[in-house]
């Protein structure tokens, strides 16, 4: 593999040929083969159920079962608790995510591995919390897998891809009432599903199915409510909702600068050439903004952005007369920028000395985002503050000091990006625009801030060729998409390699890019001052899930006691 300049889809086999190996290693060592083998199937349809229910794939019905085997394997082979839920969860992170080692192999390992020992942490509280211990405690599952996802979302190690109310990005017609719950209804639905479907399943196993139909006539009529009233709701919304506001329109640019060997080498005024290209292409005498991807320019570490000097950078200015042409165009694009800390000013977490100094100077790298217009020389900037974690973040370096290696492999620092407390907007003409920065994306809660502030648009800038031509692009748009949806605004998408378009609020994709191909859209975008309920009321179902895993946990060292 690392004779090859990408790798496309061969982590996939080599992370599975990895588990295989661990898989059979241990079977060898086991009394009762037979049986080892029903519970890896097992086991392993629960996490084929679980991936294939996840964009691209499409197969999202799968998800209203996944957890079926699973439960029915706990049941039935008690004594096999952890390895075997385990299995599941990491064949589930190997088919949904093995793209991600394109990044970076060994820390792509280390993500999958990680991520499937989070996940066994609430299927471990469950069982632990159940009074019958052939059983689960579903409340606890519930409660404690929907406090894992919240934990995700929000800590240092952040990698939320796998929120199980994402899987319905490919369906966003099912899930119009994202509006007021935000992916964590999703989530609950999904778990409340899978409880009934099982307890149908058992009863089915125990007593078949007519004698069910007849003596079990209220599970029945319990699961077709839960599964179909959310359907309903979805369509009514769907069908009564109208999309509002006043018409802007944008233009995008996706260059295609392949991020592992082109878009860091190439020199950058062969990239500008091309980005004027495109950008001819993209605009009109009424286009009002024009977006470039993440990170356009300002590539390390000789033509980095210096913050204090924006007016007087050539890039800049070439822009400037660029916009010059046209009446009412403004730009917005991702750049690396650089803020030297003066001497008056404190050093923060993110503050890096300056190497071969004859003084104790300072400075902090930024994933910006900024506005150049005509009438505007003070550049509104916005600095990403949502860390992909070891490339842009050391997750908890005080703790952790032995990841230092790790993310090295990644290209990061242990200083990290420098970020913003507020989520800060840009504006222009009295519009307001929420300037997200790649993974930004997919953090429904935190992209509620820019709401907050007025924000009327989306503009989502990001970079996703490290991925290569593989399902994590796709992903990716997928979920930005529920964006749409949980705040009812558009969104204008400018994708450096992966796939640019527009997002109308009720989540449909409209002029998709395609990928590794160059591309200059224009459309219209209805700029609203929409405020949602879950925009007011944020991941409100994952706090009561919180609550009731501390009174779940409380209660059980009461009756222990």
């Amino acid at each position: 593999m690392y004779n090859l300049p990408l790798w496309g889809h061969l982590p996939l086999l080599f992370f599975s040929s990895l588990w295989g190996t661990v898989v059979l290693s241990i079977y060898k060592f086991k009394p009762n083969p037979s049986e080892y083998i029903k519970c890896f199937l097992w086991s392993g349809l629960s996490g084929l159920f679980f991936a294939l229910s996840f964009p691209p794939f499409g197969l999202t019905p799968l998800i209203f079962v996944a957890w079926v085997p699973l439960l029915y394997l706990k049941d039935k082979f008690n004594k096999l608790t952890l390895f075997f839920p385990f299995n599941t969860f990491v064949i589930w992170n190997i088919v949904a995510t093995y793209w991600v080692a394109n990044a970076a192999l060994i820390p792509g390992m280390v993500a999958i591995w990680l991520n499937s020992f989070f996940m066994l942490i609430p299927w471990w509280g469950a069982v632990k919390l159940s009074k019958n211990k052939n059983s689960i405690n579903y409340w606890a599952l519930i409660c404690f897998w929907m406090t894992f996802e919240w934990i995700h979302l929000n800590w240092e190690i952040s990698w939320p891809w796998l929120t199980l109310g994402n899987c319905f990005a490919s369906w966003p017609s099912w899930i119009q009432w994202y509006e007021f719950t935000g992916v964590f209804g999703g989530t609950s639905w999904i778990l409340l599903s899978n409880i009934l479907f099982y307890k149908i399943f058992s009863v089915y196993k125990n007593l078949g199915w007519q004698t069910m139909f007849s003596t079990h006539k209220k599970l029945i009529w319990s699961i077709c409510c839960v599964l179909f009233i959310p359907l309903l709701i979805s369509l009514f919304i769907s069908l009564n909702y109208k999309i509002n506001g006043t018409p802007v329109e944008i233009g995008i640019v996706q260059p295609n600068l392949e991020p592992h060997y082109e878009k860091f080498s190439v020199p950058e005024y062969l990239q500008l050439k091309k980005f004027r290209k495109l950008a001819k292409e993209a605009v009109s005498p009424s286009t009002q903004f024009l977006i470039f991807p993440e990170t356009s320019f300002g590539d390390p570490p000789g033509n980095i952005f210096r913050r204090n000097e924006l007016s007087s950078d050539t890039r800049i200015q070439e822009w400037q007369n660029f916009i010059s042409n046209y009446e009412n165009l403004s730009i917005v694009m991702g750049i690396t920028s650089i803020r030297i800390v003066e001497k008056n000013e404190g050093i923060t977490k993110f503050s890096r000395p300056f190497r071969n100094s004859t003084e104790a100077r300072f400075y902090e790298l930024e994933n910006s985002a900024i506005k150049i217009s005509k009438e505007d020389s003070s550049f509104q900037l916005y600095r990403k503050s949502k860390l992909v974690p070891g490339a842009e973040i050391f997750p908890y370096r005080k703790f952790l000091p032995f990841l230092k290696p790790l993310v090295d492999k990644l290209g990061g620092s242990p200083a990290g990006l420098a970020i913003q407390k507020e989520r800060s907007i840009i504006s222009n003409h009295n519009f307001k625009i929420a300037p997200v920065i790649c993974y930004e994306s997919i953090y429904g809660d935190y992209m509620r801030g820019y709401m907050k502030n007025g924000a009327q648009a989306i503009f989502i800038m990001t970079n996703d060729g490290w991925w290569d031509n593989t399902p994590g692009y796709k992903q990716h748009l997928a979920f930005g998409a529920l964006r749409a949806i949980e705040l009812r605004k558009p969104i204008a998408r400018s994708a450096n390699t992966g796939i640019s378009c527009f997002i109308d609020p009720k989540g449909n994709i409209h002029q998709a890019t395609k990928y590794g191909q160059d591309a200059a859209i224009r459309g219209i975008c209805n700029f609203n001052e929409t405020v949602t309920v879950y925009c007011k009321i944020g991941d409100a179902l994952a706090y009561l899930a919180l609550i009731g895993t501390i009174l779940l946990i409380i209660i059980s060292f009461l009756n222990r006691n």
